[in-house]
């Protein structure tokens, strides 16, 4: 009898309409964007007593005597290892703990050595207990020792829970490579609720950054006319604005307030699997986050996590892109555009190679993989210019309700005390720009940044940004 496609299974009388909505959505039929999106079979289990509920499905699934390798950090184990390999009683469990102070980091040479130690114990099953990194290192592994994969999730910190994307570190930098998903996904709300506050605020950022991502992913369907769904983009979107819904509602009711955090999550992240990419998920914000993360820019310790950095980005970023496309913004004044002078200022540009900042030299080689895939002609450059005169009104009308929306969802994550401050991280001024001027080489993908670019107009939208700095 083959797998269900998409189980959700909400204890203690729960329920979850976001997620039964995507469920529905993403069955395997052809969605309008001409894609039949497809999830690789998943079981969720969310609500208090997810445990003991695990447990059982674990018996059901794989015996009494199935062998497990779990993975979990010194931090995870302490709040939900432990309490989880008690519960699930299998046969037999050979455990990893990671150092949890400080957090260990994805590279590739640990996930190459945790493979290794699985395939040589060979077991039934690999367990992650933990979010971020610990997801993103087992569903590594699975894939690399080809065996299936659970996901036991310690916060609402991440929105990559259902990915089939892992966030490792190779040459020195954050990539996303292809993961396993888990096959279950475990969210014991009583773990959940006892988290640190810093990783509800950082779910909420990682979240915050959907609107970044929507705005750029259609303005580089516009112009480049690269594949948007409407569907997928609506999911994600919407995992932002109810990530903003839970933040309202915090004061009131905390554990209501994670409950749907953590589905927002979950649903943003099986957004990304349904597409096959990151690009409903991920812009401009990431790419900046992401650089800071991998040079360690972030002093303040307590506040070095991915989805605080990434919220922090998406602010920071905001004032260049409310510059660009905003009501009054650069796009707007745009009159005659001169698409023959254009190309051939484009023509004429040095190549990035020539104008490489040195603080960017550790990284050539990333960037030169990210461009060696941005190939552009006369005719592709010409194309592109003439869509954006075509479309300028379009992509406005889309843009600007957005950017207004994303600058009110902010303030209600300042209300609760959302450390955007560049000064509150202590992020040293050199690495605040870098990425930020850098962001078309250190990612192939679209954005304000290569539109403004295009236009010759990238100026206007970076110092928009370094006002602010």
């Amino acid at each position: 009898m083959p797998k269900p496609s998409f189980l959700l299974r909400a204890v203690a009388h729960h329920s979850y309409p976001f997620l039964d909505e995507l469920k529905a959505r993403f069955g395997g039929q052809r969605c309008p964007c001409g894609k039949a999106h497809r999830l690789a079979p998943v079981e969720v289990i969310l609500g208090e007593g997810a445990f003991d509920s695990s447990a059982r499905g674990l018996l059901q699934r794989y015996g009494s005597g199935a062998s497990l390798w779990v993975l979990s950090d010194e931090r995870t184990e302490s709040a939900a290892g432990a309490r989880w390999k008690g519960a699930v009683r299998a046969g037999n469990i050979s455990s990893r703990i990671l150092p949890g102070d400080p957090s260990p980091v994805p590279t590739l040479e640990l996930a190459q050595a945790l493979s290794a130690e699985v395939r040589a114990l060979a077991p039934d099953l690999v367990v992650g207990v933990g979010s971020g990194v610990v997801s993103d290192l087992v569903k590594k592994v699975s894939l690399d020792a080809d065996l299936p994969n659970w996901c036991v999730a310690t916060a609402a910190s991440v929105d990559a829970y259902g990915s089939a994307m892992s966030a490792i570190r190779l040459a020195g930098y954050h990539r996303a490579v292809p993961a396993r998903p888990s096959e279950v996904i475990v969210c014991d709300l009583e773990v959940i609720v006892r988290a640190p506050r810093r990783l509800f605020l950082a779910g909420l950022g990682d979240l915050l950054a959907k609107y970044l991502a929507s705005l750029d992913w259609r303005l580089a369907a516009r112009v480049t006319g690269e594949t948007y769904c409407e569907v997928v983009g609506g999911f994600a979107l919407g995992s932002a604005r109810r990530a903003i819904d839970a933040a309202r509602a915090w004061e009131s009711d905390p554990e209501a307030a994670l409950s749907a955090l953590m589905e927002a999550a979950l649903v943003s992240g099986f957004a990304m699997q349904a597409f096959g990419s990151s690009r409903p998920a991920a812009s401009a914000e990431h790419t900046v986050a992401h650089f800071w993360e991998t040079v360690g820019a972030a002093g303040a310790t307590e506040h070095d996590l991915h989805g605080i950095l990434v919220g922090a980005a998406t602010k920071f970023l905001l004032p260049g892109y409310t510059a660009w496309l905003g009501a009054a913004g650069g796009l707007a004044r745009l009159e005659k555009l001169d698409v023959e002078e254009r190309v051939l200022a484009l023509e004429r540009e040095a190549p990035w190679q020539a104008t490489l900042e040195p603080a960017l030299m550790p990284w050539r080689r990333v960037i030169a993989e990210e461009q060696q895939r941005k190939v552009l002609d006369r005719s592709m450059m010409t194309r592109r210019l003439q869509a954006l005169a075509r479309e300028k009104d379009q992509i406005l009308a889309f843009a600007q309700p957005l950017l207004a929306e994303l600058a009110e969802a902010m303030e209600s994550l300042e209300g609760l005390g959302f450390p955007f401050s560049l000064e509150t991280l202590r992020i040293a001024e050199p690495q605040r720009l870098l990425p930020v001027r850098n962001v078309r080489l250190l990612r192939d993908r679209y954005t304000a940044f290569d539109l403004a670019h295009e236009l010759g107009r990238e100026g206007e939208l970076l110092d928009s940004i370094a006002a602010g700095a």
